[in-house]
């Protein structure tokens, strides 16, 4: 490997070392563009500059020079994707990352670039009269492609002392910027439903000058700790808005390391409110994030007014535990994760609340709780992933799948995710994104960690009710908590310790036994029962075999999950088999049934989907749309029913009815 490190070098000519020293190029050229097919010159010119911290800011590094070396791929018809690693799981960023790049650690993304044309300096255009241009590949008709793909790779030392960055890019029509295979957070004029496949037209509007300006920050630079063996990768999709566009241009004007702080936006001094569901239903769990160290408190009253004046004289104060210290935003901006626990709630009752303190406050928002003397109903959703697709359009996903789930069905008492919030456990910046709907701070949500979840900054986010110590890792343990007629366990499957597992669903069957409940609910990430991609997995069956007996002998009726990015619904399965001696009344509801039923659920933001696999004996139905899905749940005393949904027409694409009736 060393071997392929030097040639590298070799190539770019441009090594960059933070710490202790700035390694740059110093170009021998007066050439501003990019030349076709050019071989650069070996840098043996080295610009050495030390690194100094003024009050906490870093010395300003530009990346971009006018004899930096790009590759780049203007065929029109060959995908960089196909047959990398991330092909097989529907993903199209594959060839975005570094050269050696191992997925999990372990899987080789299987890509190399070593084909591709070869330019320098900043400019790529279709158009041969623009000067000092890499000129692309048009159509034998003068029409551009749909998309054009760039990569330049770069070698960096201690990438921890780089705390943001910053960047100028010129555009036409449409570009996905990505730093070591991560999209940048920003839109640049892309569809905001994505592309589906990588060879695709499509922009939010057309751009009708010669380009487009946009600046951007990065500020969640932990991609870069994501480079191999010290290399870096800058990769870029180019997209023309539709078929017959004359022209595509992109220009890399500036991607600065370490900024000036005064170009960096606005910090939120209170951000993330996660209502997390209590105990029972008179309780909320709540997180938040702060950048006082001092634990804050929550305010909390009834009304429904969050545009007046916060009640301060009227509102109950409960201090959060502790604050503890999560991640630095920036250079300087220390983030501390607070949690407290509210009791004592009235049922059918509207509260305003606000977090915060030390003057620092957030917003005033509206919270109903519900009688559910008659029962209560639950949005069922799994695996949001946001940064799987681009940070905007899988933010936009989410929020729509809220906003038509809660518009349909308002009187909800809580969420059921089923995990995956984020795609990278410790990216920040797609924490951000998932917290962003207002939908998430008037509902609470009863959360599984799902595998892309697994750090502290999962736990640092989320306050669960009950929690044990059984099943636990960096992000959650196990956990329990009870509403009205139903008690819901929810398990850690990420930690494959299936005894932990089984021995907890005992102890809190036995713990809770005082009650009488109607229905057991489980809810883990990890589907035992899938329809795509992920019932091929290796553990599927070792969590089957363990948990589906468990699952029968304490009576559990409904299991939750995800994982699977497609949607799937069993038969009422038994001791691992459909039940077959079965009745149905004039609705068509299930009468009295044996065993349980296992929902899965696709994707609640279309970051991400899964083609489904071979039919399964153990399924009654399956569907993949490639569109955001959600499901309505409602409990009563005797009757479970549950309505799926597509969210791009509403329609129910699957529906289901238990009725319990005295034997």
């Amino acid at each position: 490997m060393k071997k392929n490190i030097n040639k590298v070098i070799l190539l770019l000519g441009c090594t960059i070392f933070l710490a202790s020293s700035i390694v740059g190029c110093k170009s021998k050229s007066n050439n501003t563009g990019a030349t076709k097919q050019v071989q650069p010159e070996t840098n043996t010119e080295a610009l050495v500059s030390e690194i100094t911290e003024n009050e906490g800011e870093f010395s300003s590094i530009e990346l971009v020079s006018e004899s930096m070396e790009w590759k780049y791929l203007d065929d029109l018809v060959s995908d960089p994707n196909s047959g990398t690693w991330y092909e097989g799981w529907n993903k199209r960023n594959g060839w975005a990352y570094p050269i050696g790049w191992l997925d999990w650690g372990t899987q080789d993304m299987l890509f190399d670039d070593v084909d591709w044309p070869t330019a320098v300096g900043t400019v790529f255009s279709t158009e041969p009269s623009d000067a000092n241009a890499a000129t692309l590949t048009k159509r034998k008709d003068g029409t551009a492609g749909p998309t054009y793909f760039f990569r330049h790779t770069f070698e960096l030392e201690s990438p921890e002392d780089v705390k943001a960055i910053s960047g100028t890019v010129r555009y036409n029509d449409a570009v996905i910027i990505y730093l070591n295979g991560k999209p940048v957070e920003s839109l640049f004029n892309i569809p905001i439903s994505n592309y589906s496949e990588n060879l695709q037209y499509g922009a939010t509007q057309k751009v009708t000058e010669p380009y487009v300006e946009e600046n951007f920050v990065i500020e969640d630079v932990s991609s870069l700790m994501d480079g191999w063996e010290g290399r870096h990768t800058i990769a870029v999709e180019l997209h023309c808005s539709e078929e017959g566009d004359g022209d595509s241009y992109f220009e890399l004007v500036s991607l600065s390391l370490n900024p000036p702080k005064d170009i960096l936006p606005e910090t939120q001094a209170v951000k993330n409110i996660a209502v997390s569901v209590g105990a029972d239903e008179t309780s909320l769990n709540f997180a938040w994030f702060a950048l006082s160290d001092q634990p804050g408190v929550i305010q909390i009253a009834k009304g429904t007014d969050t545009a007046a004046a916060f009640p301060q004289a009227d509102a109950d104060v409960v201090s959060s535990s502790q604050a503890v210290e999560t991640y630095t935003k920036f250079y300087d901006k220390q983030y501390y994760s607070n949690k407290a626990v509210v009791e004592g709630l009235e049922p059918g009752e509207s509260y305003i609340y606000r977090v915060g303190g030390q003057e620092n406050w957030s917003p005033t928002y509206q919270i109903n709780t519900v009688d559910i003397n008659g029962g209560h109903e639950v949005i069922f959703l799994s695996d949001a992933q946001i940064g799987t697709g681009t940070i905007p359009t899988d933010r936009f996903g989410w929020k729509d799948t809220l906003d038509k789930a809660f518009n349909l069905y308002p009187n909800v008492s809580f969420i059921a995710n089923t995990g995956d919030f984020v795609d990278v456990a410790t990216k920040e910046n797609e924490y951000d994104a998932y917290f962003a709907p207002e939908k998430l701070m008037s509902y609470p949500t009863a959360s599984a960690v799902g595998n892309h979840d697994i750090a502290v900054n999962y736990k640092n986010h989320f306050n669960e009710p009950n929690a044990s110590a059984l099943g636990a890792s960096d992000a959650n343990s196990d956990y329990y908590f009870t509403y009205g007629n139903v008690l819901y366990m929810v398990l850690n499957t990420s930690n494959i310790n299936h005894s932990e597992h089984i021995q907890f669903m005992r102890e809190t069957v036995d713990a809770t036994s005082n009650t009488d409940f109607d229905w057991k609910v489980v809810m883990f990430h990890q589907s035992i029962y899938a329809s795509g991609k992920q019932s091929k997995s290796q553990d599927v069956p070792l969590r089957r075999e363990a948990f589906v007996p468990v699952f029968d002998e304490l009576g559990v009726d409904i299991v939750l999950m995800g994982h699977d990015h497609c949607y799937a619904r069993t038969w009422q399965m038994k001791n691992f088999e459909p039940v077959e001696d079965v009745s149905y009344d004039s609705d068509g509801a299930i009468l009295n049934p044996e065993g349980t039923l296992y929902l899965t659920m696709a994707s609640a933001s279309g970051s991400k989907y899964y083609d489904l696999e071979q039919e399964y004996d153990y399924l009654a139905f399956r569907a993949q749309f490639y569109v955001p899905t959600f499901s309505h749940l409602s409990f009563t005393k005797d009757t479970f029913t549950m309505n799926a949904y597509r969210t791009d027409t509403m329609e129910i694409i699957d529906n289901y009815t238990i009725r319990k009736t005295a034997q």
